[in-house]
């Protein structure tokens, strides 16, 4: 990923995140370079990151490379924790979506009962926490229980997801918010049924059907909120 694409992607996935309510003050996104250097979403809020000026350069261990030491979000660690758990990672959202944090707070894996949430897996496990992510530690130990799973939970504090590209990531996490918004929703009635790792397999493989939908929502997510007329500078 070069600097320049992932970049533009950046600050259009800022601006679809904040779009969706999937943050407000809280909440980034970030992006692995080619050189083992990561682009973060500052610390105000991805409404509010709307140039190269509002993003900071980190490397893997979080240390800052450029003179936007006061931008650097202190839940950084949740993004190094999954970037270095997985190569295949390139970003990683961190996000708050209504129905994700509310099914957080149930302290149990979200199944995917929706054909949009194969897209996170079959299950998505949570981080039974008591306060938020900020040591290299408990990125670790975020990541581990994440495992194979390109999402993770925080028990009541929301939700973060992976992607091979911004794309993927950002896309991943609108798809996450729908499945737990009709997973709760279903559940006032019955018992939602769910998928099973067999049919969420496909949906994982980088030749399955997730590059095209994925491809496809992200298109309608940047002309949605004009994400697409984003300047970089």
């Amino acid at each position: 990923m070069n600097r320049e694409d992932a970049l533009r992607d950046l600050l259009a996935g800022c601006a679809i995140l904040d779009g969706e309510r999937l943050t407000s003050a809280f909440g980034h996104l970030t992006a692995r370079m080619d050189d083992g250097t990561i682009l973060l979403s500052g610390n105000q809020g991805p409404g509010l990151v709307r140039t190269a000026g509002d993003v900071v350069t980190v490397d893997a261990e979080g240390n800052v490379l450029d003179d936007r030491a006061a931008l650097k979000a202190g839940e950084l660690p949740i993004h190094l924790g999954l970037l270095a758990a997985n190569p295949g990672y390139m970003s990683v959202a961190r996000f708050h979506g209504p129905a994700t944090l509310a099914w957080g707070t149930l302290n149990r894996p979200l199944p995917a009962t929706l054909g949009m949430g194969m897209f996170a897996g079959a299950s998505v496990p949570v981080f039974d926490t008591d306060t938020t992510v900020t040591t290299l530690e408990q990125g670790h130990a975020l990541a581990a229980v994440a495992g194979d799973t390109p999402a993770v939970l925080l028990r009541g504090f929301g939700a973060a997801t992976a992607g091979r590209t911004v794309r993927e990531a950002v896309t991943r996490a609108w798809l996450l918010e729908q499945n737990a918004a009709a997973t709760l929703a279903a559940s006032a009635a019955g018992t939602p049924q769910p998928f099973d790792a067999a049919a969420a397999a496909p949906f994982a493989r980088a030749d399955g059907p997730a590059a095209a939908q994925l491809a496809r929502l992200w298109h309608y997510l940047c002309r949605r909120h004009a994400a697409d007329q984003i300047q970089e500078d």
